[in-house]
């Protein structure tokens, strides 16, 4: 399903099925004063499923990605009262039909039982490639929604996809920061090296 290798009827062939199986790594990549915890590097077949997911419409990779964030949570003993996640741009969505972390988020809430609120919202289109500050490119790319003040005093389990400088997730976290939760935690299903 994912990389075109035979599957012998399975859904995944065996080295698609063996990365999800993989344990989680138990290190962390700072990013200004955050930890931020991941399941893997984002290569080889880790970055295959990514891209499947995101742009080949592979959506039913949501369970997959969840139990990913899942045991990286539970390995890290990351605390978490309420999970959200960074959310996808109006022409991202539109382009998939859905909020590829959304769905993710959905599966998360459900494996670890906690909650998950859509408390953040991309209010501006940013296309991070055409320019060199990725920080700039973010700024002002996220507003909270009404929901977002279920986090008041919580502990936050905040999710994305890839990290890459950490622009985008220290963006979201300086606006989560504003409905005042009692602690922000980040993890993201991939790192990318490069």
């Amino acid at each position: 399903m994912v990389c075109g290798s035979q599957s012998f009827g399975k859904r995944l062939c065996k080295d698609c099925a063996f990365v999800i199986n993989s344990p989680p790594a138990i290190t962390t990549r700072k990013v200004g004063p955050y930890e931020i915890h991941y399941f893997g590097f984002y290569e080889d077949k880790l970055r295959e499923f990514i891209l499947a997911y995101k742009f080949k419409n592979h959506h039913s990779l949501a369970k997959n990605f969840g139990e990913m964030l899942y045991k990286t949570v539970v390995v890290n003993n990351i605390p978490a009262e309420m999970i959200t996640y960074v959310p996808a741009t109006k022409s991202a969505k539109k382009k998939r039909g859905y909020d590829h972390m959304r769905l993710v988020a959905v599966e998360l809430s459900k494996k670890l039982r906690t909650p998950m609120v859509d408390a953040l919202k991309a209010v501006r289109e940013t296309d991070q490639l055409l320019t060199k500050d990725r920080a700039e490119a973010v700024k002002g790319k996220f507003a909270l929604r009404k929901e977002a003040k279920l986090l008041e005093g919580k502990r936050i389990l905040l999710i994305d996809d890839v990290l890459t400088t950490g622009s985008t997730m220290l963006e979201a976290v300086r606006i989560l920061k504003s409905a005042k939760p009692d602690n922000i935690s980040c993890c993201v299903i991939a790192l990318n090296k490069g």
